[in-house]
């Protein structure tokens, strides 16, 4: 169940807590107004009927009052010694001799004490009762009816004081989609907890970005510090591989070792290039996949390419473009028994394909080899830095796009998506 949700019957239970408290207050309240007003009456009626009391023979009994004087439902009862000596109006149940005000049945009572005996005159008390009964029918209709509208105008209320929760939530699965340092969350403009919570979220974002600016610039600055002697020490076992041929075979894997370190270094530069990358500007990815092919090594691998005639336009970083396709094709050249597909599709978007008919991913591999230095089992697909792949993923997250892979019979298919310049970001 939603917060919105839960807050809304919270609220609505509440509510319908204190209009049943009040409905029970207005109930007796209404009863009992009715109740005082209808005693009046009686005490008004009893007033007027001590005047009519006349004694003849040592006995009281009630004369006739005036024509129109009496309600058409009074009845009045006279006592004396206890017995009931006399009575006009309407025929009501007789009462006790006694004094105050009482029901007995549907027929309210008020009497007075009297040097004769006791007085006492009553009326129905039914016109009370289905007053009552009205009432009651009313509020169980009008309660429902409230409760009700209480609840959509709770529902509504609730979706607009959690508005702004519902834009920080967007926002930042947004972000966790498609991480962006420098991204912040919307602040509310009003002062409240939901802005305070914004801004916590942005000092943390602030820290974040700082942290990984850091990173990026011990990356950099680790990765040029380590370009240099790299260099230097390949140039000076190619030298020594010429000049000293009976220890040719350490040297060659100590070259090797140092071209692998050059790669890794190089890559390293190329990671931190996409986390600060600049403005896009126009590119032919076509021409971008033809520059990698011209440098990659196939080493000795057949090589079937399917690209289109046409230019295949974006707007990207032609560096880091030409890196992630030259890591792809160094990867399938690599595990690649014989040959090595490649294919290029320039409509509803930009899509390459590399195949290679090699050992494939193990199951289970198929997220994680784009994860920065993880490395397949050593059966399958264990050789190399693990920085390639993560290299590839990230440059076409950059891009707005992604990098795949697909599960085949044989080898490994690898694809990279990525929006042309006609159909905007990939769905």
């Amino acid at each position: 169940m939603s917060l919105r949700l839960r807050l809304t019957f919270f609220y609505v239970l509440f509510l319908g807590l204190v209009m049943a408290a009040l409905a029970f207050a207005l109930h007796l309240g209404v009863r009992a107004s009715l109740y005082r007003a209808l005693d009046a009456s009686l005490q008004d009626a009893l007033a007027l009927a001590q005047g009519l009391i006349n004694q003849e023979d040592h006995t009281a009994h009630l004369g006739e009052g005036e024509a129109g004087g009496w309600p058409p439902d009074l009845a009045l009862f006279l006592f004396q010694e206890g017995r009931l000596v006399d009575r006009k109006g309407v025929n009501l149940p007789p009462p006790p001799a006694q004094a105050g005000c009482w029901s007995r049945g549907e027929v309210r009572y008020c009497g007075i004490r009297l040097e004769q005996g006791f007085l006492v005159a009553a009326r129905s008390a039914e016109w009370v009762e289905a007053a009552s009964d009205r009432l009651d029918r009313l509020l169980e209709v009008a309660l429902p009816l409230a409760l009700l509208l209480s609840f959509g105008a709770g529902y509504w209320l609730a979706g607009q004081a959690l508005a702004p929760l519902d834009a920080l939530t967007l926002k930042a699965l947004e972000l966790s989609e498609r991480p962006d340092p420098k991204a912040r969350l919307p602040e509310p403009r009003s002062r409240d907890e939901l802005h305070r919570l914004a801004r916590a979220q942005n000092r943390l974002l602030s820290a974040l970005e700082a942290h990984l600016e850091k990173e990026r610039r011990f990356l950099q600055n680790a990765a040029h510090e380590l370009r240099t002697p790299l260099a230097a020490l390949v140039g000076r076992l190619e030298q020594a591989l010429e000049q000293d041929p009976p220890a040719r075979r350490p040297l060659e894997r100590a070259r090797e070792a140092s071209i692998d370190l050059w790669h890794l270094v190089e890559r390293l530069l190329l990671l931190a290039r996409a986390e600060r990358m600049g403005a896009k500007e126009p590119v032919d990815f076509g021409a971008v996949v033809l520059e990698a092919l011209e440098e990659v090594e196939t080493r000795g691998k057949a090589l079937e390419l399917d690209l289109p005639h046409a230019p295949c336009p974006l707007k990207g970083d032609p560096i880091l473009l030409k890196a992630a396709v030259r890591n792809l094709l160094d990867n399938a050249f690599k595990f690649a028994r014989s040959r090595v597909r490649v294919g290029l599709r320039c409509q509803n978007g930009i899509l390459l394909e590399v195949a290679d008919d090699g050992p494939g991913v193990p199951p289970g591999e198929e997220e994680r080899i784009f994860e920065a230095f993880h490395q397949a089992s050593p059966a399958h697909r264990s050789q190399g830095s693990g920085l390639g792949l993560a290299l590839v993923r990230r440059v076409a997250e950059l891009h707005g796009g992604r990098a795949v892979y697909k599960m085949r019979g044989e080898g490994a298919l690898f694809l990279l998506e990525l929006p042309g310049e006609a159909s905007g970001a990939w769905p």
